[in-house]
């Protein structure tokens, strides 16, 4: 004797089926997004940091200073060219 089943019951199957590797190849997909996002973040956080460091060395006092008197020939004022002003 053959068992019988029901036509709904296959289309079920079926619907049920194609939901579930819908829903897995979304998760698959989202996953590969979010991995790609935090690549990307990290990657942007080390430039911040290099930058941040590169900032640091450009406003060092010391290279500044350096700069001062070798590329502009500047030099300390003479006790005689500083100018106080009072405070009111």
């Amino acid at each position: 004797m053959r068992r019988f089943i029901p036509s709904w019951a296959i289309a079920g199957i079926l619907i049920l089926s194609f939901t579930t590797v819908w829903l897995r190849l979304t998760l698959v997909r989202s996953t590969y997004e979010l991995n790609q996002s935090t690549k990307i973040l990290q990657t942007l956080q080390l430039d911040k940091e290099r930058m941040d460091l590169k900032v640091a060395q450009l406003r060092s006092p010391r290279r500044l200073e350096l700069l001062a008197r070798t590329k502009f020939a500047l030099h300390a004022p003479a006790p005689t060219q500083v100018v106080f002003l009072r405070d009111r």
